[in-house]
């Protein structure tokens, strides 16, 4: 899409130098999830609500590592290796499920 079209300067040698055009890149919609997509991403948020039961005195920090170490197995099986590398990278950053849907639905072509 282009935003403004590209002004004509005046030199002093008598010609003009024509800017390039401003455009924005062509936007594309993300892939809608699939039943694997979304089964991924369920566990994603399950590993990211786990953390809220960390919060618990006591017995909350136990569970939360119980709690990551499943929702987490089940995400590296539903993943394929290079997608699981992708996830990883994302995951240095993001939370599982953001990082799970920049993955699975945003993919970098």
């Amino acid at each position: 899409m282009r935003v403004f079209t590209g002004p004509k300067i005046p030199t002093p040698f008598g010609g003009e130098i024509k800017l390039p055009d401003f455009e924005t890149p062509p936007l594309s919609l993300p892939s809608m999830p699939d039943a694997r997509t979304a089964k991924a991403i369920g566990h994603g948020l399950g590993e990211d609500a786990a953390q809220i039961v960390g919060i618990v005195p006591w017995i909350g920090d136990i569970a939360q590592d119980i709690l990551n170490d499943l929702h987490h197995a089940e995400i590296k099986k539903i993943l394929t290796d290079a997608e699981y590398r992708t996830f990883a990278e994302y995951n240095k950053s993001f939370p599982s499920s953001v990082a799970l849907a920049r993955t699975l639905c945003f993919k970098e072509v």
